[in-house]
């Protein structure tokens, strides 16, 4: 399968999951659904970092459009983080509408956009072996814990790295900046404000 062609395969299996979050009623059921998200949108981002975006910058160069697709996976990723560590509080339907969003803008620009350029600068042949890269470089995410390459990606994005390979650039774990831990839901009382 052409790289670009299993990344709408991909961005097709997102949206029915975001779709079946929002027809879930119980909190636990919308909670792994998220998870589920998350672990495909994870995995999907680094075929796309690791593999696809360098293959297109590569042919094309550094796109207006590449270069926004690039920024837009740190946002991504961000808003996955967010809404992983709320949960439990009573906001992950917020959390996880705006992560849609997000996600329905970039997957709007890739396949209008950079997929059709994408497609005129790499040989077909070659999206073919793209895809067959990507695709088992997915599968092995897909095993992995979701929250490990998550964090990866956030620290190597909070650090200025754009694109990456899997161990290069990435800090080791015990170098890498600690990203806030998850929060409680417990409220306090602070000059008169409830705070969470």
């Amino acid at each position: 399968m052409k790289a670009t062609d299993l990344l709408k395969k991909q961005h097709t299996k997102v949206d029915a999951l975001f779709a079946r979050f929002e027809k879930a009623k119980k909190a636990a059921d919308k909670a792994t659904i998220f998870q589920e998200i998350a672990a495909n949108l994870v995995a999907h981002d680094a075929i796309e970092r690791e593999i696809f975006y360098p293959a297109c910058e590569d042919a094309m160069g550094m796109s207006e459009t590449l270069g926004e697709s690039l920024v837009e996976h740190g946002l991504v990723e961000f808003m996955i983080y967010r809404a992983d560590q709320n949960l439990d509080n009573g906001t992950l339907d917020h959390h996880v509408k705006v992560l849609q969003e997000v996600v329905e803008h970039h997957v709007e620009e890739e396949e209008e956009e950079l997929f059709p350029k994408v497609e005129d600068a790499i040989d077909g042949s070659e999206l073919e072996t793209l895809g067959a890269r990507m695709q088992a470089r997915f599968e092995e995410a897909m095993l992995e814990d979701f929250h490990v390459g998550l964090l990866d990606n956030l620290t190597q994005v909070l650090d200025g790295a754009m694109a990456t390979a899997p161990g290069e650039g990435a800090p080791e774990a015990d170098d890498a900046p600690e990203l806030p831990a998850k929060k409680s839901a417990k409220k306090t009382k602070t000059n008169g404000r409830a705070h969470a």
